[in-house]
């Protein structure tokens, strides 16, 4: 702590000019998907609905909320849903009820009622807590002052956390900080409240249980010891999603959703019927590397996330969960910094040609006619194959990947 609080001191100035550009970006940007948030915030809040799963499920087709928003808006784990309305249980004197039926009956014209910024502001703030305790605890994990300032930078100006909390509204940033969390604790020889950390990070979504297995095998000094930190981590979410095993509507909106499975739609065929998980193959692989060499953590969440996105059809708010280990390389290995750059432009690539609501609509709040502006890819269209550009560009990302991973796995910390 003691070490902490001069960098902070150092950087207040940027950190300023930081949650300046949040503050901004909060009223004035927005995706559909924030509307799960703020319906699920104004259930728990004003109607006080602790199953949101079976309650969507039971409302009538006629309702204004399934007409305009279906029923399997949200699709997150339970953790994510009592966090959220306890969110807006706190900022609910803030909120103002008007403006949710609004949106639930008058969805084509809601960029018309000048309450809107004023929601979107209040609906994103909470991040910032999450965001800046991130910042923390990653100062936290480097010693040289040179670096700690060099994180703090980096993560001040972190365009993927912008993007996907500020302008996206989607809460990856609370999840992301417990994996953080988990990595500093692991650091300050506390393994057991770092898998308990990964586990309330899965109760939010279910990436940050990918890291549990790599947490045991590097960090437990005998099978027993194995079995406990496992069981500590599986703990929270396990408690989380006990309630609601039995409703169908869980089941098929969270646990079983093609949302949860697209990292094992890459595959080899064995059979007619059967085949090989390319994502599961690669990660008991990487698996049991970390524990032959009892690589340092953060590489070992690394890699896994680089297999992740390496493999898998990905939104693009996804990509902030790598985010962070890609800033953690730039600062331990400054003389490697074009592999990042060339997946943060990989990424930038396939963000730009999705679906517009994922990039310049999202300041539709602030220009109206950004709202119906036509995909890039239609333009692409008429001169090239979008798919195989698309596929041109998660190729070489993936190329880059394992590059990186390659690399994650035989260097050195002090290889600078």
């Amino acid at each position: 702590m003691k070490k902490t609080l001069p960098v902070f001191k150092k950087i207040w100035f940027l950190a300023v000019i930081g949650l300046l550009i949040r503050l901004m970006l909060m009223p004035i940007t927005f995706h559909p998907d924030i509307w799960a948030i703020s319906f699920s915030q104004h259930l728990f809040a004003y109607k006080g609905v602790l199953n949101i799963y079976d309650y969507l499920g039971n409302l009538p087709k006629s309702s204004s909320m399934i007409l305009n928003y279906g029923r399997n808006f949200f699709t997150y784990p339970p953790l994510a849903y009592f966090t959220l309305g306890i969110f807006g249980i706190v900022l609910k004197p803030f909120f103002n009820t008007d403006f949710v039926n609004n949106l639930a009956g008058n969805l084509p014209n809601i960029l018309n009622d000048s309450r809107l910024y004023w929601h979107l502001f209040l609906t994103k703030f909470p991040y910032l807590f999450f965001d800046f305790g991130i910042l923390f605890f990653l100062i936290k994990l480097f010693d040289d002052d040179r670096k700690k300032k060099m994180i703090a930078l980096l993560w001040i100006f972190n365009p993927l956390s912008l993007y996907t909390t500020y302008m996206i509204g989607q809460f990856d940033i609370i999840p992301v900080f417990f994996t953080i969390l988990s990595l500093y604790l692991v650091k300050i020889k506390k393994p057991g409240w770092g898998a308990f950390a990964l586990g309330i990070g899965g109760a939010f979504k279910m990436f940050p249980l990918f890291f549990l297995p790599f947490l045991v095998v590097t960090e437990s000094k005998n099978f027993w010891n194995s079995i406990k930190l496992f069981a500590v981590g599986l703990l929270p979410f396990l408690v989380t999603i006990l309630p609601f095993l039995s409703s169908i509507a869980f089941r098929q909106t969270v646990l079983f959703s093609n949302q949860s499975q697209k990292m094992i739609f890459a595959k080899i065929p064995v059979s007619g019927a059967e085949y090989l998980s390319i994502f599961v193959v690669f990660y008991v692989f990487f698996l049991g590397i970390a524990f032959l060499r009892k690589a340092d953590l953060w590489k070992c969440f690394m890699v896994i996330m680089l297999l992740f996105f390496g493999v898998t059809h990905y939104h693009p708010q996804w990509f902030l969960w790598l985010s962070p280990f890609l800033l953690i390389y730039l600062v331990t290995y400054p003389r490697f910094r074009f592999f990042p750059v060339i997946l943060f432009f990989c990424w930038f690539l396939i963000m730009i040609f999705f679906e517009p609501s994922l990039s310049v609509s999202l300041f539709a709040p602030i220009c109206h006619s950004l709202n119906k502006v036509k995909p890039l890819s239609d333009f692409l269209s008429k001169y090239y194959d979008v798919f195989q550009f698309k596929s041109m560009v998660r190729s070489i990302f993936a190329g880059t990947s394992s590059f990186l991973i390659f690399r994650l796995f035989t260097q050195k910390n002090n290889e600078a």
